[in-house]
């Protein structure tokens, strides 16, 4: 899915996806992607992304890869393609996913 064909309620009032339905995996890729592209400055993105990875299974989950590639996973069944946003609102799902990070870390 990208922002052009986004289905009614994917993107948020701000113009950009939910990152609720991101597992541990997806969100430790895409703290990489936005690390790696600049969508961030903040050392604590990639900080995030490594400890997530560190995680038993994250770094050999499909959906880190995707993550990788800035895929971000809605659901189980879903993917929103990320590059598909204005680099403004890439950087806001980063920023969003970051947000969500140390949930993640402290789920099992």
């Amino acid at each position: 899915m990208t922002a052009a064909n986004a289905a009614p309620g994917v993107l948020d009032y701000d113009g950009i996806p939910t990152v609720e339905g991101a597992s541990a995996a997806n969100v430790a890729g895409l703290m990489a992607y936005c690390y790696g592209h600049n969508l961030t400055t903040d050392t604590t993105v990639r900080v995030l992304g490594r400890k997530l990875a560190r995680k038993p299974g994250v770094s050999t989950n499909p959906a880190y890869a995707w993550g990788g590639v800035g895929r971000l996973m809605l659901d189980k069944n879903t993917m929103f393609d990320v590059t598909t946003l204005k680099p403004r609102l890439q950087a806001a799902v980063c920023s969003r996913s970051a947000l969500r990070g140390p949930d993640l870390l402290n789920t099992k």
